[in-house]
């Protein structure tokens, strides 16, 4: 997270790199954050909005790059300075911190993505549930079948208890990480080339406008979709 201390506005970036950038101080930093120039940065113009504004979005455009200090040799690693914020903030948690007692079930994310060959039903979770901090997840987008599902809710031919069924497509920018949310896997089919479909419950999360947000009381199921741990 990136953010100030006179603001309550915090910035989450997100790309294959940044994870790999660990902090350094002011000697040992050899990049820095700026805005970027690039054209790609389509919002741009929300530097200049209240954060009454800002707070509103729920969609990516902020865009940031890295620029070296000095000359970077290869194989070196790379160091931002996080700030004496953010270092004070790391060493008092060090110092406090203490080891949950379920820490023995911690498994990350992408250590499952790799071990999981299948992701589980929810009826095979029951015995064999994942770690307490992982869930499965989806990407998808309510809004391409918005109006075909809330005609569907108000029509007798809809399936008793609210169900509507969409089979998953794939569409542009619908792996953009707004659209993740909540799933649970009910079916699981597999072809004769190896190829795995499942039959997903979609759920709402938190944020989510009120295009993506199933309705309440609507149960949402999406077919032959991809989805992942």
């Amino acid at each position: 997270f990136f953010g100030h201390t006179n603001s309550s506005l915090l910035l989450y970036p997100y790309a294959p790199i940044v994870n790999l950038i660990n902090h350094g101080n002011s000697q040992k930093a050899n990049v820095k954050l700026r805005w970027s120039k690039s054209s790609l940065h389509y919002g741009r113009e929300w530097l200049n909005w209240p954060l009454d504004k800002v707070k509103h979005l729920n969609r990516s455009g902020l865009l940031m790059e890295l620029v070296a200090t000095r000359d970077i040799k290869p194989k070196e690693e790379i160091f931002l300075n996080y700030g004496q914020d953010w270092e004070d903030a790391w060493n008092d948690h060090v110092k406090h911190w203490k080891s949950p007692s379920n820490a023995d079930r911690y498994a990350p994310a992408y250590v499952m993505d790799d071990v999981v060959a299948m992701l589980r039903l929810e009826v095979e979770q029951k015995n064999h549930p994942y770690p307490d901090n992982v869930f499965t997840s989806c990407f998808y987008r309510f809004s391409d079948n918005q109006e075909a599902a809330l005609k569907a809710a108000e029509s007798d031919k809809m399936n008793k208890g609210g169900k509507t069924t969409f089979k998953w497509k794939l569409s542009r920018g619908l792996f953009d990480f707004q659209n993740l949310r909540p799933c649970q896997v009910l079916q699981r089919a597999k072809t004769e080339d190896g190829t795995v479909f499942y039959t997903v419950n979609i759920k709402n999360r938190y944020g989510m406008t009120s295009e993506e947000r199933i309705p309440k009381g609507m149960m949402h199921i999406v077919t032959q979709g991809a989805s992942g741990v």
